[in-house]
C-alpha cells in the first residue's frame, strides 16, 4: 500500500497505471482504499458475456479478503458498453459486502465518464452536457503521479510487456546456460564421480549401489551447505542507485554463480530478508549469512520501498537471463523475484514470477507459499514503517 494525497477521481485514474506498472486496456480494475491509504489493485480482462458472473465472483472472492473500506471501479473499453455487465456485477458484489464505491468510471479513447456524468445515482445513461466525458489528466498535473515518476516509474504499454519482464529472453540466456553447465560438471565430478545418482531407482538395489547412492547424496547435502554464496555479487543487487541512475551489470558467469547459490535455502531466505524485509524479518537471518552480507554490502539491507523497487528491477534482469531448462535455478530466482514484488505491492509481477517458478519446478515449496499469498491477497505481516525500528536495519 502507498500513502499519498489523492482527492479526485481524475487523480486516481492517473495513478492506476503506475500502481500496476502498465497501461490498461479491455479490462476492469478495482483500486482499493483503506484508512485513506491507496492499496492493492485487482484487475481482470473483460470476459465473454456468458462468463461475466463467474468472472465477477472470482474477482470478488479475492479482493474482499483485503477487506477494503472503499473502492474505485474502472472499466477500460475499446468498444462502448463492453465492460458494463462486469462493472455492474462487481459493483453489486462490493455493495453487498458494505464496501463504499468511490466512483464507477468508464475509460475509452483517452476520456472518462464517472458518476458526475450520469443522471442521479444511476450507473447507466449520460447527461447531455457530459456526452463527451472528461479528458484523462496530464501526468505532469497530478502531484501523486510526479512522486511515482521521481522514483523511476514508467508504465509499460500493456499487460503482455509486464509479463515479459520475468520471462526467459533467449537472446541473453544462452551464455548463462553454458556457465551453469560448466558449474554443474564441476559439482558432479565432486559429489558423484561414478554417476550413481543417474542410475534409475529400480536398478539401484539390483546393482548393489544403495550404499554408494547414500554416500553421493550425503556429499550433495554437504556441498549445498558449503556452496559459494556469491555475497560480493549479491551486494551489487543491494547497492543503492548512483546519481546517474542504475548501472547494474553482471557477467554470464556471475549470474550462474548467483542463481546457483540459491540452492542453499538458508542463504536464499536470508537474501530475501535483506532484499525485502517486510517479507522475511531481518531477525531470521542466520549468523553466517549476516556476516557475509554485512561484509559484502556495508550499506545494509533494503530498508525502504524505494530501495526494494531498485532491487526488483535488478532481480528481473537476472531472471530473464536464466534458461528455463535449468529448472531449479529458474524456480529459485523467480521465487525471490516474487517475494520482493509482493513485498512492495507489485502483485502482477509477483504472480507472473511465481507462475514461472512453479512451471519450472512444480514442487518448489516457497513458490507454492507465495502463490497462495497472491491468490488469497495475503499481505505481508509487516509494513515498511516497521522496518526502520528493527535493530538490524540501522
Amino acid at each position: 500500500m502507498t500513502s499519498m494525497k489523492i482527492s479526485t477521481t481524475e487523480e486516481l485514474l492517473a495513478v492506476l497505471p503506475h500502481q500496476l506498472g502498465y497501461q490498461l486496456t479491455d479490462s476492469v480494475a478495482i483500486l482499493m482504499v483503506t484508512d485513506k491509504i491507496v492499496g492493492p489493485v485487482a484487475r481482470t480482462d473483460i470476459p465473454d458475456e456468458r462468463d461475466v458472473e463467474d468472472a465477477a465472483a472470482d474477482v470478488l472472492a479475492s479482493l474482499l479478503r483485503v477487506q477494503p473500506q472503499s473502492a474505485l471501479l474502472v472499466g477500460y473499453e475499446s468498444v462502448p458498453g463492453e465492460s458494463r455487465s462486469l462493472m455492474h456485477a462487481l459493483h453489486a458484489g462490493l455493495r453487498r459486502a458494505d464496501v463504499g464505491i468511490i466512483d464507477h468510471v468508464t475509460v475509452r479513447d483517452g476520456r472518462w465518464w464517472g458518476w458526475c456524468c450520469r443522471p442521479g445515482d444511476s450507473l447507466n445513461g449520460v447527461l447531455r452536457e457530459h456526452l463527451n466525458g472528461h479528458p484523462m489528466a496530464d501526468d505532469a498535473a497530478v502531484p501523486a503521479v510526479a512522486e511515482f515518476i521521481a522514483r523511476g516509474s514508467a508504465p509499460l504499454p500493456g499487460r503482455g510487456a509486464l509479463h515479459d519482464l520475468v520471462t526467459e529472453d533467449p537472446l541473453v540466456s544462452g551464455g548463462v546456460g553454458d556457465s551453469l553447465e560448466n558449474l554443474w560438471d564441476d559439482v558432479v565430478a565432486r559429489i558423484d564421480p561414478e554417476g550413481v545418482m543417474e542410475v534409475p531407482t529400480d536398478d539401484v538395489e539390483k546393482l548393489g549401489l544403495a550404499d554408494d547412492l547414500a554416500d553421493a547424496r550425503a556429499r550433495a547435502a554437504d556441498w549445498i551447505g558449503q556452496v559459494d554464496r556469491a555475497a560480493r555479487l549479491w551486494a551489487r543487487v543491494l547497492a543503492p542507485e548512483g546519481e546517474r541512475g542504475d548501472t547494474f551489470e553482471v557477467s554470464d558467469g556471475d549470474v550462474a554463480l548467483m542463481v546457483r547459490s540459491l540452492v542453499n535455502k538458508a542463504w536464499r531466505d536470508s537474501l530475501i530478508a535483506w532484499l525485502c524485509p517486510v517479507m522475511f524479518p531481518l531477525d531470521m537471518v542466520d549468523e553466517a549469512s549476516q556476516e557475509l552480507l554485512m561484509a559484502a554490502a556495508p550499506e545494509g539491507p533494503a530498508t525502504s520501498r524505494e530501495r526494494s523497487e531498485t532491487v526488483l528491477r535488478r532481480l528481473l534482469q537476472l531472471a530473464r537471463r536464466v534458461p528455463d531448462e535449468w529448472s531449479h535455478e529458474t524456480a529459485a530466482i523467480c521465487t525471490v523475484c516474487a517475494c520482493v514484488a509482493w513485498g512492495i505491492g507489485n502483485g502482477s509481477t509477483a504472480g507472473d514470477a511465481v507462475t514461472r517458478a512453479l512451471r519450472a519446478e512444480p514442487g518448489y515449496i516457497l513458490a507454492g507459499y507465495v502463490a497462495r499469498m497472491v491468490e488469497y491477497q495475503l499481505r505481508p505481516q509487516h509494513q515498511w514503517s516497521d522496518v526502520e525500528s528493527w535493530p538490524q536495519a540501522s
